[in-house]
């Protein structure tokens, strides 16, 4: 395992914690950054970037960021269209987007998509159709119909996270890879050295340094959903920024705005706990974050004035269960709320 030089002001007894269960994580290489509302900050990195174990984690390492995409760059850049009264939160798509009119999720407004409660379906294979161009497949999901009223439970949807990365590029006049440019992060391909992810069965070979998820890659890499890559410094200035943003629309943004029989609760973009034990046992009050498939999460206690990152690459060589990545992370924000509260 190796740590940063110790920039943050770390007890020793947290620093030995932390050290400890990253030395011992499951996966072939892990990184985690814990910061402060100062700005101070401290990082950890052990194993290798795949299983060969050639390469060791290290500070530039590229990691694929998964779902972490909705949240660090299509969730701000849609804020960023209400702050300035381009877009209407409450208004449904249909009457602020032309190419939402006559689509099934024109009549759900931009929070229920930010809030998983469109009514859409959690996921569809798009990336099984071989429709050829990009342009094409966006076609194909807009008409994607949906499985509930909107405004009903919530149902995490990747689709409705597809839609909003279109409207934010559309909206804005942005493409979504400046977009990601903007918020310190990049779409793939990763020209550095980047974490390996699966070996894919349906693209048949090894994912390093492109897109894990089928449907973001099907969309040339790029979606609002999934395709972000980031090092562990651009995830940690992203939780910097959040522990800082005050702004009403953030406050907004972490708020419940939706909830389900199975628990699970969001705001705009974010998941609330207990969802999925997101935030492990400790979680403070007004807490918030977001895990991503690959290996990947990002959780704020903005009460207690502190922020995690975990990068990995669970998923390599192949995907399997997610309980143990789970609950290494419960422990790992376990460790980090018991220490911080004695400090």
């Amino acid at each position: 395992m190796d740590a940063a030089a110790g920039a943050f002001p770390l007890d020793a007894r947290l620093a030995d914690h932390v050290a400890r269960l990253v030395d011992h994580s499951q996966m072939t290489g892990c990184a985690v950054g814990i910061v402060d509302r100062a700005g101070a900050r401290s990082s950890w990195f052990a194993g290798s970037t795949d299983s060969t174990g050639e390469t060791r984690v290290h500070a530039e390492v590229w990691w694929d960021l998964a779902s972490l995409t909705k949240v660090l760059v299509t969730l701000p850049a849609l804020l960023s269209l209400v702050a300035t009264g381009r877009v209407d939160l409450d208004v449904p798509l249909a009457a602020q987007w032309g190419r939402a009119r006559h689509r099934p999720f024109g009549v759900s407004t931009p929070a229920q998509l930010l809030s998983h409660s469109a009514g859409l379906p959690a996921h569809r294979p798009f990336h099984e159709l071989d429709l050829g161009p990009r342009t094409v497949l966006v076609e194909h999901v807009m008409r994607t119909e949906l499985s509930t009223a909107p405004g009903g439970a919530a149902v995490y949807s990747d689709i409705g996270f597809i839609l909003l990365g279109e409207y934010v590029a559309e909206r804005s006049f942005t493409p979504l890879t400046d977009v990601a440019a903007a918020a310190g992060l990049t779409y793939g391909p990763i020209t550095g050295v980047a974490a390996a992810t699966e070996v894919c069965p349906w693209r048949q070979r090894l994912i390093v340094g492109e897109v894990h998820d089928e449907n973001a890659f099907a969309l040339d890499g790029v979606a609002g959903h999934a395709g972000a890559f980031g090092t562990l410094d651009d995830v940690v200035d992203a939780a910097l920024a959040l522990l800082q943003d005050t702004a009403p629309l953030h406050l907004e943004s972490v708020r419940r705005h939706s909830s389900n029989r199975d628990g699970e609760q969001f705001g705009l973009g974010w998941w609330l706990p207990p969802t999925h034990g997101i935030g492990g046992t400790r979680y403070g009050t007004g807490s918030y974050g977001m895990s991503g498939f690959t290996g990947t999460r990002i959780w704020v206690e903005p009460t207690r004035d502190y922020a995690v990152v975990i990068l990995s690459n669970r998923i390599h060589p192949k995907r399997g269960d997610r309980e143990p990545f789970t609950r290494w992370c419960t422990e790992l924000l376990d460790t980090v709320a018991a220490t911080w509260s004695t400090r």
